[in-house]
């Protein structure tokens, strides 16, 4: 296996540089990180920072790699590191030379925008390497997340497995979603195209990173490298499950500062007071209630951040 510069060895970790698009000078690139073990088995293609500030992810990849006893697993782990280095290099969740959402372009295009054209070269690479997708998200540095695992929901055996899989990244918020915006989302394609299982896992975010979302990153990386058969280990357990249906993201009607009631991950029902916005002069101006009647919070505007009107508050997720 060679991914730009990067030459996969048995039992050997390998970095190199791999070439996404171009400046108007040299070629834009990301770094890529290669796991081989002694034994074959499947590759598992991990990609990070599709929104710049979504640094979570590389970090604990690289720790992960890095930890890993090659002698011992099966098969290859690809980590692209980098996914989007144009939104990483001005820690923007869209690419500033076209103002894209990258994870809303998939498939992309040869011939299209700079991030269609970064899209398309990514969801090659994952298909013509990997046979499992994993994206690693956050909140980045506007909103926190609830530790959970998203895959498309569609009538495929890509789909099934990636549900199976989702069971067993350690979180308890697993989400089945086929909204509309996941049509241009990395997993979405990649299930699609591939038939082959992917999924998003998110942790944190709320412009810092701390030991708890980096244990959630490796619990994930861990309980699916063993549910793919390459490490070996027991599966993390997962009591008391929530699964999720589909999101609305509730979006601010007047600005004001975001006064939250209720936290990543918290059980709601109708009509409960989920937060408020308070104005200038500390007055209630608006008020967020539950619109489902069991729902959980996927992710939330960190608290008493300033927002225009038009901002998203909350992500809420329909219990399944």
């Amino acid at each position: 296996m060679k991914i730009g510069t990067a030459i996969a060895a048995k039992g050997q970790l390998v970095t190199g540089h791999v070439e996404l698009a171009q400046y108007p000078d040299t070629p834009i690139v990301s770094p890529v990180m290669i796991a081989q073990g002694l034994k074959p088995g499947p590759t598992l293609w991990i990609q990070c920072c599709v929104h710049g500030p979504e640094i979570g992810g590389p970090i604990s990849v690289a720790r992960f790699l890095r930890e890993i006893d090659l002698s011992t697993m099966s098969g290859t782990i690809v980590g692209l590191m980098v996914a989007n280095p144009l939104g990483f290099r001005q820690y923007n969740r869209l690419t500033p030379q076209d103002g894209a959402n990258i994870n809303r372009v998939f498939p992309g295009k040869a011939d299209g925008s700079i991030s269609e054209q970064m899209a398309h070269r990514l969801l090659q690479l994952a298909l013509e390497h990997g046979d499992m997708l994993l994206d690693l998200h956050s909140g980045g540095d506007l909103t926190i997340t609830a530790h959970y695992v998203i895959y498309a929901k569609m009538d495929n055996a890509g789909s099934r497995e990636a549900q199976r899989l989702a069971g067993c990244v350690g979180s308890r918020y697993q989400w089945g979603s086929d909204e509309p915006w996941m049509k241009g989302s990395a997993l979405t394609n990649f299930t699609l195209m591939g038939n082959k299982p992917a999924l998003i896992v998110e942790t944190g975010g709320g412009a810092r990173v701390t030991e708890h979302d980096f244990a959630n990153y490796r619990a994930s990386l861990q309980g699916l490298t063993r549910a793919m058969g390459m490490l070996a280990g027991d599966l993390p357990t997962v009591t008391d499950p929530r699964p999720g249906g589909n999101a609305v993201h509730l979006k601010a009607q007047v600005g004001g500062f975001w006064h939250p009631n209720v936290a990543p991950g918290e059980d709601m029902v109708r009509g409960q007071m989920m937060g408020r916005i308070i104005n200038i002069f500390g007055e209630k101006v608006a008020e967020v209630t539950c619109p489902f009647e069991h729902a959980w919070v996927g992710s939330i505007r960190r608290p008493f951040m300033p927002i225009y009107s038009g901002d998203q508050m909350m992500e809420v997720v329909e219990r399944a």
